[in-house]
């Protein structure tokens, strides 16, 4: 697979960790650069309003007598107390006196004129009069850099405002504070990418190693090595399709031996055919090559080949017709068509046709059943000529003035149906092929046998549900049974 696979869960886990990292990383800093400048402003606002009762207490125990006013803002103890504070607040402190429009600051500066304030900064001083706390960032232009101005208002026992303090602080370290929290985000986000990265391609090698077992299977099972096998156990979807892909494999090895073993037989069959057919053939081949040829002309000879090609040609008919009777039965389209019918009378009727026959043999035939009805669905023809078939061979290979046994017998739902003959018997090593095509025995009885017979037989008990049991005794007897239930 070339590592496709693992090329795109890395791009997909990397590109999602990028998208992730914009969007959290936006709102991060959003919410950070918002907090961060509320937690500042806090600290400015206590810091002015700690700044603002200390100017209020000084100005309190300053004399008095003398009473809070315009001059005590002017005084020399009170520029050094501005500048003490200043230095201590590390920002810079203002204290205004909106009466007598000044402005006192801290640390040796030059005053400032009130009228010089910007719009905004007369807007925020004008609010802390109001004796609110206000932030501004209006003196930036005053100041020379971006900068955060909080003001508190002093007031006098009476609760008047009579002075507003103004603290400002540099926005820079606000910004350096976000710039901080940047440097953690990304050196974050860059250590989260590695790890998911590394996380990608682990988790990806897990995920594709079956799929690289899985594909090397199937390869194999397309080159014909159909005993391939995954030998994947895992409890998800993969391990499913893995489990799946053993089964199929199983399935198209058995399929494979049953081709092969379809194959023989196929082979078999038409070497059988060929063999069974090749006989008859030369038979009339070479009597009419003899007549043709003028090497037989006396009458009584030429009758014994006449003869001798009708029988081997009625035989030829006989075997054409078996095979193509057989050839139905195999074709699972074929259909036989099935009634409700009583068994005894077709058993009977089979009898009665085969009578004729055993008659010549002087074999006598033995008819007992213990009812005159059992009803079953099937095809009275078919099951006709599968008595007829096993009653033929049981007058064939029966001894003369012996007899042929057929009994039917009810027992719960079960019907049977059994014929006996006694004779030669059906030899041990014979027993497990007597239903094969063109099986037959070597004995005189069954020259002129097909080897067929049986297999029909079979085939049309498998279409009927009907199962055969054969029961011999080589030189004493033999016996088939069959079941209907």
């Amino acid at each position: 697979m070339n590592n496709k696979i693992t090329k795109r869960l890395v791009l997909f886990f990397t590109s999602t960790l990028i998208i992730f990292a914009l969007i959290v990383g936006s709102s991060f800093l959003m919410l950070f650069s918002r907090q961060s400048a509320d937690i500042y402003k806090t600290e400015l606002e206590r810091r002015a309003i700690t700044i603002t009762e200390a100017l209020s207490n000084y100005l309190l125990n300053d004399d008095s007598s003398r009473g809070m006013g315009h001059n005590q803002l002017q005084s020399a103890g009170f520029g050094t107390y501005l500048r003490l504070i200043d230095d201590l607040a590390l920002n810079d402190v203002w204290i205004v006196d909106k009466n007598a429009q000044t402005i006192s600051v801290g640390r040796g500066k030059n005053q400032i004129s009130y009228s010089a304030l910007p719009e905004g900064a007369v807007a925020l001083v004008a609010e802390v009069f109001t004796g609110e706390i206000s932030f501004s960032e209006s003196f930036s232009s005053l100041l020379g850099s971006p900068s955060i101005t909080v003001g508190s208002p002093i007031f006098t026992p009476e609760g008047q405002v009579f002075a507003a303090v103004l603290l400002h602080a540099k926005a820079e370290k606000l910004t350096s504070s976000a710039k901080d929290g940047i440097r953690i985000l990304f050196i974050s986000l860059t250590a989260a990418l590695l790890l998911s990265i590394i996380i990608a391609v682990l988790l990806s090698k897990r995920f594709t190693k079956p799929l690289q077992k899985m594909e090397v299977t199937t390869r194999q099972l397309t080159n014909g090595d159909y005993l391939a096998q995954t030998n994947i156990v895992q409890d998800d979807e993969i391990g499913s399709l893995a489990h799946h892909i053993d089964i199929l494999a199983q399935k198209l090895n058995s399929a494979s031996k049953e081709s092969a073993q379809l194959e023989q037989m196929r082979k078999d069959y038409i070497s059988s055919i060929s063999h069974e057919l090749r006989t008859p053939v030369t038979v009339i081949r070479g009597s009419l090559e003899a007549l043709c040829d003028g090497i037989v002309y006396e009458p009584e000879k030429v009758e014994i080949y006449h003869k001798e090609m009708l029988s081997e040609s009625i035989h030829l008919e006989r075997m054409v017709n078996d095979l193509l009777e057989l050839s139905r039965l195999q074709n699972p389209d074929y259909i036989i068509e099935k009634s409700e019918l009583n068994l005894p009378d077709v058993v009977e009727d089979a009898v009665r046709s085969i009578r004729h026959i055993a008659e010549d043999k002087q074999i006598k035939l033995v008819y007992e059943t213990q009812g005159t009805a059992f009803p079953v669905i099937g095809d009275y023809g078919r099951l006709r000529q599968m008595f007829l078939i096993v009653l033929d061979n049981a007058v064939k290979f029966s001894d003369e003035a012996h007899q042929v046994e057929v009994s039917i017998a009810s027992e719960k739902q079960l019907c049977h149906v059994s014929i006996i003959n006694y004779g030669m018997g059906i030899a041990k090593e014979d027993m497990p092929h007597i239903f094969e095509r063109f099986y037959k025995s070597d004995d005189e009885k069954n020259r002129k046998g097909t080897g067929l017979g049986l297999a029909i037989a079979k085939h049309i008990a498998d279409r009927h549900g009907i199962r055969i049991d054969v029961e011999s005794e080589q030189g004493e007897s033999t016996k088939f049974t069959f079941t209907f239930g």
